[in-house]
């Protein structure tokens, strides 16, 4: 029999999830069962594995319903169509908030604090992670402890740093964790690196993408001169490194087994709240006016087409008759089940094109639309290539025939007039089941087009605070509203 360490790990790495999941911040309770220092081939999986769950679990269902890549269906009683709504509250973070904090960011600074001098392979990996957790979370959140916050039991009220102050640490914390991964290393991460098997080329790949997505923030659509001039420069310095993501085998993601509670979060949740979780018509209409053959893998059919689920109705018109989601997000189906394998993506090869189409459209004298459209089919071509990876032979080759067509129509061209448009409609395509990105270009750019929810007269643009860290913290800082722009990038 063959023994797959990799599941080894990534099983063990689940069950330490599952027993410290209902963790608290503030709890500084000695735990005598709990293993007092164990080694960072232990703890880099659990904080890797926390980390793929949460960016599948609430903070993915907020974002992509606001944005309306998802909308939700099952009555008053359902949480999903009182979030697709606004009422996103302080008490529905609590769960996400404490499991990066205490759990995710946690773990990866023990990591740093072990290893830094000895195998800073692995801090460097760390390091990098840590980057990526606060970069989605300022975009999430806006200001965040970060300076205080890795004090833990002996800070449990940390300030709360600016965004953009965070963000130019974060730029740092990357450059610390290349420069840590291309060190000589006593020990080095391998099967118990569940994204990238220990491959310190992948890792510094990724942090340079990771820098992009961020460079490209500064880019929005009131930006200052002195935002683009940063987003630019930052951009350009990436670039002359030659070290980007290179094809979606380099994609940063978390794969699931197949075996019970070890699959992909997503799927759990439709498998455990059926009905209640549709994706929406903003997205379905967009693919469907295009004839996107991903809708193959991405959607399930109903009544011979796709239909998408109309956000904020979903505690008044109560309705099954929608789309679902299919192998993309849910892994291969066989026997009418699906196996919930499909990873959770959370930087892929295509946003890294995306993001260079974009910043070629915007920059080089005005509008270098040439260069944008090669960034912008690549980042097609990945897409369809993913969108394939879990279908069956017949699904795949109605997602890879459509390829060709779509690429040589007007959907596949970037054309001046509305460029930033289709990059980024192209990109909320792409980026379906992306925790926050899809809503965060839209904030930056107002793209796609979508409106507000009956009665509502704005979109959210930021998310609470959890009620446990305002309640014990009192440098929390005051959130009117989450309709009030809160991160630095949103003009």
């Amino acid at each position: 029999m063959k023994i797959n360490i990799k599941e080894i790990v990534l099983g063990v790495a689940l069950i330490i999830i599952g027993l410290s999941s209902c963790k608290k911040f503030v709890d500084i309770n000695d735990n005598p069962t709990r293993l007092k220092d164990p080694d960072a081939s232990l703890i880099l999986p659990s904080a890797q594995g926390n980390l793929g769950f949460t960016m599948g679990s609430d903070i993915h269902r907020f974002t992509s319903l606001w944005v309306q890549q998802f909308a939700a269906q099952g009555g008053g009683a359902a949480q999903p169509t009182q979030y697709d709504k606004y009422a996103v509250g302080e008490g529905d973070i609590n769960n996400t908030w404490a499991s990066t904090f205490a759990g995710t960011l946690t773990d990866l600074q023990k990591v740093i604090v072990k290893t830094k001098a000895t195998s800073p392979k692995y801090a460097g990996v760390a390091e990098i992670l840590k980057a990526y957790v606060y970069q989605t979370h300022v975009d999430a959140y806006g200001d965040l402890p970060y300076s205080e916050a890795i004090s833990y039991e002996t800070n449990l009220k940390p300030t709360f740093d600016g965004s953009s102050s965070i963000y130019d640490n974060v730029l740092n914390l990357i450059d610390e964790g290349i420069a840590d991964i291309k060190k000589a290393s006593l020990l080095t991460p391998s099967s118990d690196d569940l994204y990238y098997g220990g491959d310190m080329d992948k890792w510094e790949r990724f942090g340079n993408a990771l820098k992009l997505r961020m460079y490209i923030h500064y880019f929005s659509t009131n930006a200052t001169v002195a935002d683009v001039a940063k987003g630019k420069a930052g951009i350009l310095a990436v670039l002359a490194t030659n070290k980007l993501l290179r094809a979606n085998s380099d994609n940063f993601q978390m794969r699931f087994l197949t075996s019970a509670n070890q699959t992909n979060p997503i799927h759990q949740f439709e498998g455990s709240r059926p009905n209640q979780f549709f994706p929406s018509k903003t997205l379905v209409d967009i693919m469907n006016s295009k004839n996107d053959s991903r809708r193959n893998s991405f959607f399930t059919l109903q009544g011979g087409v796709y239909v998408g689920a109309t956000n904020g109705i979903g505690d008044v018109t109560i309705s099954t008759a929608f789309s679902r989601m299919s192998t993309y997000l849910r892994g291969r189906l066989s026997s009418g089940a699906y196996s919930g394998e499909a990873p959770i993506r959370m930087l892929t090869f295509a946003e890294q094109n995306q993001i260079l189409a974009e910043y070629y459209a915007r920059t080089n004298g005005g509008n270098d639309l040439v260069t944008a459209d090669i960034y912008f089919k690549a980042g097609i071509t990945a897409s369809f290539a993913a969108a394939a990876e879990f279908s069956d032979a017949t699904e795949a080759l109605a997602v890879s025939s459509g390829l060709a067509s779509y690429l040589a129509s007007a959907n596949g061209t970037v054309t001046t007039g509305n460029a930033l448009q289709k990059i980024i409609e192209e990109k909320f395509v792409s980026n379906y089941g992306v925790a926050i990105e899809p809503w965060s270009d839209w904030r930056r750019t107002g793209y796609p087009a979508i409106s507000p929810v009956t009665p509502a007269t704005a979109i959210p643009r930021i998310l609470p605070y959890s009620f446990n860290e305002r309640s014990y913290n009192p440098n929390t800082p005051a959130r009117p509203s989450v309709f009030v722009k809160s991160v630095f990038w949103d003009k």
